[in-house]
């Protein structure tokens, strides 16, 4: 690639990166409880410019570049991700099926879910939404005329410590994944306990105690070279310890989350690409979009029409926005329309990436 054609190539990334890190639509100020501490939500976009110079290249556009080199046609991805707030199901499905249509990778949505539930569902709903169909065992990922868009939507239970180990040492044996890409997936601290966004534990910190490990998970890939990618938008979400100096010094709860523990909702695991965004939701956006320009394919990228229906699906499980706590199609916070708006930005970023406007006289 010539000069300028990478100069191009970053400021689309660079621009891809600034549409998914900048809270528009957003309601800026979150508090804990009605007469609680306000938390400014706009300082996330510090964290976003820090973690932005350290890498020296666009956060979205790395990593799609990362996940353009190492995967290739019929490689495991782990996706992990929660099912119990909209933002995660939603963008965990955007990028199984970017996956899918791009690098015709098999997907494993992992979550933490009871079989039969609604939040099994707002896995399977979201994927549906996203024209990807899910099955729930590894024989059904191949076999039929139908199998190409398949995802296989996989239950990550609760675990002890060792537990924890174990189970990610045999699913890495079972998958041989060549990425692993966390989105939303809350983590425990260096101190073994588990944060929201605004400090409360949901557990004690104990390596007996059963919770949702993802940690041991990244950790274990880690050390096999597989690539990391970690999204999020508070520092409690698995993968961020990479970027925890520069969350401290901006993120009031990620220096002291005020419960027991004293040790900040940081979590104690890193990944090798960390991409601070609005929501983890609205990263994962970022990335397929970025997919779609490397790749040359502007399919691999949702429309809008597509990601209303992944919104309302999930929504209509009763999954609640994390922020609002109510069941609306919307994310942290962000309004429904921000959120499609999103979409219509990186769509038409993307469309006219590839184009000239060529000035001359008659």
């Amino acid at each position: 690639m010539d000069e300028f054609s990478e100069a191009i190539l970053e400021g689309f990334g660079d621009t891809v990166d600034r549409i998914v890190t900048t809270p528009s639509g957003a309601v800026p100020v979150l508090r804990s409880g009605r007469d609680g501490p306000r938390h400014n939500r706009y300082v996330w976009m510090k964290v976003y410019d820090e973690t932005r110079a350290r890498y020296g290249r666009p956060l979205t556009l790395l990593a799609a570049e990362r996940l353009v080199e190492r995967v290739k046609p019929g490689d495991h991805v782990l996706i992990m991700t929660n099912s119990h707030e909209m933002d995660g199901p939603p963008g965990s499905a955007a990028l199984a099926r970017a996956l899918l249509v791009g690098l015709r990778a098999i997907p494993v949505v992992m979550a933490n879910f009871a079989r039969g539930t609604k939040y099994e569902r707002a896995l399977t709903r979201s994927l549906t939404g996203c024209q990807v169909i899910p099955v729930l065992s590894r024989e059904e990922l191949s076999g039929s005329i139908w199998t190409p868009y398949t995802a296989l939507v996989h239950n990550w239970p609760t675990m002890n410590s060792d537990e924890a180990e174990e189970a990610s040492e045999k699913l890495l044996d079972e998958f041989s994944p060549k990425a692993l890409i966390t989105v939303e997936a809350t983590s425990c601290n260096e101190k073994g306990v588990r944060h929201g966004a605004l400090g409360a534990p949901s557990n004690r910190g104990n390596p007996g105690e059963r919770v949702v490990r993802w940690n041991q998970l990244l950790e274990a890939a880690k050390r096999r070279g597989v690539l990391t990618i970690a999204t999020g938008d508070n520092g409690n979400e698995c993968g961020f310890h990479t970027v925890k100096e520069i969350l401290v010094k901006h993120h009031s709860y990620c220096r002291d989350c005020g419960c027991p523990c004293r040790g900040g909702i940081v979590s104690a695991s890193g990944a090798e690409i960390v991409i601070p965004a609005t929501s983890s939701n609205w990263a994962a956006y970022g990335v397929e979009a970025c997919m779609a320009r490397l790749l040359r394919n502007p399919d691999v990228l949702h429309d809008e029409y597509t990601h209303n229906r992944i919104l309302v699906n999930c929504a209509d499980e009763g999954i609640p926005d994390g922020a609002t706590a109510m069941a609306s199609p919307s994310t942290d916070g962000c309004s429904h329309e921000a959120d499609m708006a999103v979409i219509a930005l990186l769509r038409q970023t993307l469309h006219m990436s590839v184009k000239e406007i060529v000035r001359e006289s008659r």
